[in-house]
């Protein structure tokens, strides 16, 4: 018997918390078309933990150069 591969999905409360962010900042994105990619089952919102991983790996930021402190 195959084992089926769970969705591990979070309403926007649980990401909120994963990303120690408010849940409006996540509602606004999606208004503005700038949020992470999401799963929207009829007027639920959920996002997988994969999608948000990735999002946050985007918003990683590398300084370059600067002074020596």
């Amino acid at each position: 018997m195959a084992e089926s591969k769970k969705l591990d999905l979070l309403t926007t409360g649980q990401v909120a918390e994963y990303t120690h962010m408010s849940t409006s900042f996540f509602e606004k994105r999606r208004s503005y078309k700038k949020s992470p990619a999401y799963v929207k089952i009829g007027a639920r919102v959920f996002y997988r933990r994969t999608d948000i991983d990735q999002w946050l790996l985007e918003q990683e930021f590398q300084p370059q150069g600067g002074a020596n402190v």
